[in-house]
């Protein structure tokens, strides 16, 4: 008997989970705050980021997300006038930064690090529910959304294209065993003529990255992970309907 309990514990303790980096992270917000599910294609008149945090370990972080992921404008030329600064409205400020997520554009950077999970490590709590919050027509609106930690593990700061954030989606396992990304966002325009260089951030070794993603609308559970370039995350389960995965406007697959 004493055997078999021994056999059991050893099988349980495998199938735990891991502790990583982000299980000591602490995400504060308002408790009383009502949230609901975001329907699906329908942030076309919603304004801000999925992005809430860069930086580095800290045990407590204020859930409040960047307005706009931007990028370091040029140096004005001879006789023009500097841009005006970023400014955002008070009454926000507590959802939202002062400052726009920004990026970095340079003559002598022609493409971004290749990210591999050996450079990056991607965690996701799909258990934790936290707030996304948007702007509506001058009002905040909350959504059901749970956390995606993004950090480089590699001994060098990376240079990871800014986009990866700008078009953050989950790839979903669809019936036919294939891995579809599932694009919910109004930065997807398509026939875009790409930049002649990359426009990226900087992660430095240790400093990560932290995303919310939307619980999608749907009573069918189904495989999903987080993918940048090579890195992916482990697969988990969430919620979808077969209706957002066959009407996407445009299929991608891994």
């Amino acid at each position: 008997m004493n055997k078999f309990l021994l056999v059991v514990i050893v099988l349980l303790a495998g199938c735990k989970e891991r502790k990583t980096f982000a299980d000591d992270i602490v995400l504060v917000y308002p408790k009383e705050i009502k949230m609901e599910i975001q329907e699906f294609n329908s942030d076309s008149i919603d304004f801000g980021s999925n992005v809430l945090y860069k930086g580095f370990f800290n045990d407590s972080i204020q859930i409040k997300y960047f307005k706009d992921i931007d990028w370091i404008p040029p140096p004005p030329q001879i006789g023009e006038k500097e841009q005006l600064d970023y400014n955002i409205e008070k009454s926000i400020l507590p959802y939202f930064h002062e400052n726009p997520f920004q990026g970095i554009s340079s003559e002598n950077v022609m493409k971004t690090d290749d990210l591999n999970s050996k450079k990056i490590e991607i965690i996701v709590k799909e258990n934790d529910t936290i707030p996304l919050y948007k702007l509506r027509n001058d009002k905040i609106i909350c959504f059901k959304s749970y956390p995606i930690f993004i950090k480089n593990i590699d001994s060098k700061p990376l240079k990871i294209d800014i986009n990866s954030f700008i078009y953050f989606s989950p790839f979903v396992k669809t019936k036919s065993k294939k891995w579809q990304n599932i694009k919910n966002t109004r930065y997807v325009v398509f026939g875009c003529i790409p930049p002649k260089r990359p426009t990226y951030i900087i992660l430095r070794p240790k400093e990560f990255v932290i995303l919310s993603l939307p619980y999608l609308n749907g009573k069918e559970q189904r495989e999903f992970k987080i993918k940048l370039d090579s890195a992916t995350s482990k697969i988990y389960k969430s919620s979808i309907s077969e209706e957002i995965i066959t009407n996407q406007r445009h299929e991608f697959f891994e």
